[in-house]
């Protein structure tokens, strides 16, 4: 039989056997007895039976906390519930302020009027297409027609075994724990369902409702705002989803109807390789002077906002077959949600527009909808797109090359009117990168209101300055690095070295390493103040904190985080190299032939003036990855380049210390 143990500055319950509940009862009552009688000998026993009773609760804890910390990377909302539930505040919304419609200031402090508040501010943002005709897109050529959906017992038990049993349930109460349970019961039942759904173009109720879990992005947490909704579904219908999703994008990539400039929710994309393809590019135009004007724009409630007509009608321009035109109309119509919090709810609200946050389809629906934004840009300047993260950028050395930037940033503000979605102006922002400091700046708008120019901008999860340094980037991942380190000393007394390495890689090291490719440092300072994280994290190991840096990595197996960033680079080259990366969109990778000493993939090494190029991706990479031999690189799967790339590097001073320089590098490079 189990109870629970209750902390003392927490709700957490930790489960505790009967054996420890008895304890408990009896240091309870000779506590009572001692204080009623001050007997020394009922006082001794008390304490011994304290002694007993501290030592099994520690031990419960122990267990408790190690587990969380096991199951860190693969449920790391297990992990964040744990820490959320010792903090003192548990309210995931604050108290919201905002103005009802007679323009009077009201405070929402309950989860009921908060609920009811996010609810209209939602409802608030849909697009109301305008009757009548609209221009349509131009229909364009495809060589390989889309076959009909198919749905088989086999693909659905598939996914079924691909659910995340973490994940929270949709309005039907249908858990995914329940379905990965049955999976092999429910699948033919299922096929049943999804085949007269897409026979019938129509869907259960309970597949066109949401619960909508309102997510605080950033600013002040008491304007409605600055939250965003995301929809909790039907995981039945998900699974439906999931496969129409599939055969759409097929078509899509079969027939290379996806832009190249877009990098959102396609495979063999990602924001890494945007970000390492951009840079490279400000880099080499940068290298032969002028300096680089880059337009970040922000549409506003983009997914919300999307106009199902439209929609609609660019799905039908590229040939999507009529059949799953027809069921996503009818996935998209007649849609309803409500806002939770907690236990409170507020009314069903219609939604007359967007595409549902946080469904399967959604995503792949919008980067249809905007696909064509590229070709509205075609003066002479560059934009990439990441879902709607867009950015329009040009090299500029004169006054026209200015122009263009800006007849295309009007280009850009004319299709999102005709297309109904809206330009937030003054969210969007105009950055110079330039090496000099005496360059002249130049003013852009959008409808006759001027850009704010910044000195620092947030681009998919980096930072940028001007100089493209990444100072400040870099100093922010580590104070964060540091934050999340404070989180685990102060709520994980007890954990193994085993489970504090998982929870330290799990939810501490993700920080100093995303897109490392891009931002990673050169300057000592900067190295060393990146290493001093994984210096204080293995100091936290009791045993180990007198050892010196470099043994303390040996007794965990930690590499040090520069080795790290080695290693991830020639992992990123890799991709590229082999095709993991679509090779249209990646970096154009210059090879050398005329010596194939090392391994046949060796690159081509080019004379370079400035330390920004010298120092960018496609540069510092070529020496390390020529010196690779050809067992390394010419492996065939990503897997078996990493244990092939780690054994051959076992002995490398650098994996221990960051000080040292990786050796065994080729001294032969070819110059330009």
């Amino acid at each position: 039989m189990l109870v629970f143990l209750h902390g003392k500055k927490n709700k957490w319950r930790s489960p505790i056997n009967k054996s420890i509940r008895e304890n408990i009862r009896t240091k309870n009552k000779l506590w009572k007895n001692f204080i009623a009688t001050k007997d020394p000998s009922i006082y001794a026993q008390y304490r011994g039976i304290s002694n007993i009773v501290r030592k099994q609760t520690r031990s419960v804890y122990k267990h408790e906390q190690n587990e969380v910390a096991r199951l860190s990377k693969e449920n790391p909302k297990k992990f964040w519930n744990y820490v959320n539930s010792r903090r003192k505040s548990r309210s995931t919304i604050s108290d919201l302020v905002c103005q009802d419609d007679l323009g009077n200031v009201i405070k929402a402090d309950t989860d009921e009027k908060k609920a009811a508040v996010l609810s209209r501010f939602f409802s608030s943002v849909y697009s109301i297409e305008p009757p009548g005709e609209f221009d349509k897109l131009q229909d364009r050529p495809c060589e390989t027609p889309m076959d009909n959906v198919k749905f088989s017992i086999a693909d659905i038990v598939l996914r079924l075994n691909k659910l995340n049993v973490n994940k929270s349930s949709g309005p039907d109460g249908l858990h995914s724990r329940l379905l990965y349970e049955a999976r092999n019961e429910i699948a033919y039942p299922l096929k049943l369902i999804f085949e007269c759904s897409f026979t019938t173009k129509k869907l259960p109720l309970d597949w066109r409702v949401a619960n909508i879990s309102a997510i605080y992005k950033k600013g002040k947490k008491s304007e409605v705002g600055n939250y965003r909704p995301v929809s909790l579904t039907s995981v039945v219908c998900k699974i439906m989803e999931s496969i129409i999703r599939d055969d759409v994008m097929q078509y899509f990539t079969k027939n290379n109807l996806f832009t190249n400039r877009q990098f959102g929710f396609i495979k063999g994309r990602s924001t890494v390789l945007q970000l390492l393809k951009v840079l490279d590019s400000w880099s080499e135009m940068l290298e032969s002077g002028g300096h680089i004007d880059v337009i970040y724009t922000d549409l506003e409630k983009a997914f919300d906002k999307v106009p199902h007509k439209r929609l609609i009608s660019k799905l039908h321009s590229y040939g999507i077959n009529p059949d799953v035109i027809h069921w996503i109309e009818a996935f998209l119509a007649n849609r309803k949600q409500r806002v939770k919090i907690n236990n409170s709810a507020s009314d069903w609200a219609s939604v007359i527009s967007g595409i549902p946050q946080g469904s399967i389809l959604g995503p792949l629906l919008f980067i249809i909808y905007i696909n064509d934004l590229i070709d509205s840009c075609n003066n002479g300047s560059e934009l990439y797109l990441y879902a709607d993260d867009a950015k329009l950028f040009k090299h500029i050395l004169n006054d026209f090359d200015k122009t263009i930037l800006q007849n295309d940033l009007d280009n850009l503000s004319h299709w999102t009117d005709q297309w109904l979605l809206k330009l937030n102006v003054n969210k969007c922002k105009h950055m110079s990168f330039k090496r000099a400091n005496e360059l002249s700046l130049y003013q852009y708008n959008i409808l006759g209101t001027n850009l704010e120019h910044v000195g620092a901008i947030k681009d998919l999860g980096v930072t940028f300055d001007g100089k493209l340094k990444f100072a400040n980037h870099i100093c922010e991942k580590v104070n964060k690095a540091y934050s999340t380190l404070g989180i685990i000393k102060r709520n994980f007394q007890y954990l193994s070295d085993e489970c504090f390495v998982t929870l330290y890689k799990s939810v501490v090291r993700p920080h100093l390493e995303y897109a490392q490719g891009v931002w990673s440092p050169h300057l000592i300072g900067q190295i060393k103040n990146i290493e001093k994280v994984q210096m204080r994290a293995t100091k936290m190991v009791s045993r180990l904190k007198t050892l010196p840096y470099n043994e303390r990595l040996r007794e965990l197996n930690l590499p040090t985080l520069r080795y790290r960033r080695l290693r991830g680079d020639m992992i990123e080259l890799y991709k590229m190299v082999m095709g993991i990366y679509n090779k249209e969109i990646s970096l154009g990778l210059q090879y050398n032939t005329s010596n194939l000493r090392g391994n046949r993939y060796k690159l081509f090494q080019h004379q370079l003036h400035y330390d920004l190029r010298k120092f960018s991706f496609s540069n510092r990479i070529v020496n390390v990855w020529n010196s690779l031999p050809d067992a390394v690189v010419a492996v065939n799967n990503l897997n078996s380049f990493k244990i092939a790339l780690d054994r051959f590097w076992t002995h490398q001073d650098m994996k221990y210390n960051w000080k040292s320089e990786l050796s065994g590098l080729g001294s032969r490079t070819c110059k330009d």
